[in-house]
């Protein structure tokens, strides 16, 4: 499968590599660029209107991004979503979430559990509308909530950039038509905790949700999309 059918030809008013970088960062993260799909290079040089260099500059950012795998004389290809990385980056995420949920205590800010309330609401009213798109936002504006309120931007912009890896769009959408309810129960459990202002008792328990999160994602995918076990090699 080609990569033309989901991209059209864009202006590109910032810099060359960072633009056809975001764009087919999206174009991954949305699910339109499918785990495992080749990338063909002169498809995209057409639809972006560049030359070899800056395409593959792109890729090699993309590459970085742990979106992208590029194979000597084979090309690139979008990343395959293998139980043992989900596995891995998720522990990882588990625990430098659970050091910012700690530090955001640490910084006693009144108005985080009114943040955490709200987002918390929103998901209710979206599961029941059934608009699992918005919900998936709404999920990550709540763990924004701690990740921003660290106060440490370096551990936020490595938390958000593991977060956009594991964690696709057209997937997440389908996992959490199927687990809102439990979803939306440890959220509200973890809105208790940061109420409570005990930094431990919080960090542990983002921890643990994360971590348990693991093995259910992993589960999901496998049950629902078989092809994913399919590694790049």
């Amino acid at each position: 499968m080609g990569t033309t059918p989901f991209l059209e030809h864009i202006d590109l008013p910032r810099s060359l590599v960072e633009d056809i970088a975001a764009h087919l960062s999206d174009a991954i993260f949305e699910g339109k660029l499918h785990p495992g799909q080749p990338i063909v290079e002169t498809e995209l040089q057409q639809i972006f209107g560049v030359s070899r260099a800056p395409l593959r500059e792109a890729l090699l950012k993309l590459e970085g991004q742990g979106l992208v795998k590029i194979i000597p004389r084979r090309g690139a290809f979008v990343r395959a979503l293998t139980p043992r990385w989900i596995k891995e980056i998720f522990t990882v995420r588990a625990w430098l979430e659970g050091l910012a949920a700690r530090l955001t205590v640490e910084q006693a800010d009144p108005a985080c559990c009114e943040r955490l309330e709200e987002v918390l609401s929103d998901m209710a009213r979206l599961a029941q509308q059934k608009r699992f798109k918005e919900y998936f936002y709404r999920h990550w504006d709540f763990h924004r909530v701690f990740i921003d309120g660290s106060g440490n931007m370096e551990l936020a912009e490595r938390i958000v950039a593991m977060r956009r890896e594991s964690l696709w769009l057209s997937y997440s959408i389908t996992y959490f038509e199927h687990n809102h309810q439990a979803s939306q129960k440890i959220h509200q459990r973890i809105v208790e905790l940061f109420r409570k202002a005990n930094s431990g008792e919080v960090e542990r328990a983002v921890r643990a949700h994360i971590l348990d999160a693991t093995g259910k994602y992993v589960r999901f995918l496998k049950e629902t999309y078989p092809d994913l076990d399919v590694v790049v090699a």
